[in-house]
Parts: C-alpha cells; structure tokens; sequence
C-alpha cells in the first residue's frame, strides 16, 4: 500500500459467531500500518443507504468499463440453500453467495 493509504472493511459474517481465540491475529501487520501511516475504517452498508441508487449505478458502470472485478460463489439448485448458507456462515464462499434456482 502507498503511505496514508485507506482500507476499508465490510463484511465478517463468517466470523460472527467464532470463537475469538480462534481468530486470526492482526498483529503481523501491525508494523506495516504504523510504518505507512495506514487508516483502516469498518463500515456497514446501511450508513449509506440514501446513496443506494448511486452506488448501483457507478458500480454498474465501472464492472461494465473492466474497472470494478467481482467474485461470487454460485450454488445451483434451491434444494441447496442451507448447505450455501452455512458455507457463507463458516468461510466457504468467495465474495457474493448466490443460490441459482
């Protein structure tokens, strides 16, 4: 990262019910984010939801110029719904988690 960089951070679902002792420890970095005077703030979508449309529509825009890169893990078949959904709670998806009915 460049000096003064920002990270943001959303989107620890599959930690929410983890034990914290099991968690991964931050402080490997901890010397890189001092050293180039990092920011790092956490976020949850709703904060901007006046702003939803907007965020659509430039999201949109740069996937569709090759800008903006997305994963997702598809899942086919609704009769896997719960097996998707409990993958999504322990980790086991990349990016978006998409059931295909």
């Amino acid at each position: 990262m460049s000096p003064y960089g920002r990270i943001s951070v959303c989107g620890s679902i599959s930690g929410y019910n983890a034990d914290v002792s099991d968690m991964p420890k931050a402080t490997i970095i901890q010397g890189f984010v001092a050293f180039k005077q990092l920011s790092m703030q956490g976020f949850i979508v709703t904060r901007w939801a006046d702003r939803w449309e907007e965020g659509i529509k430039q999201n949109l825009q740069w996937i569709k110029e090759g800008k903006l890169k997305y994963k997702e893990t598809i899942t086919d078949g609704f009769e896997n719904t719960f097996n998707a959904f409990v993958d999504m709670l322990q980790g086991g998806n990349t990016g978006k988690a998409v059931v295909k009915v």
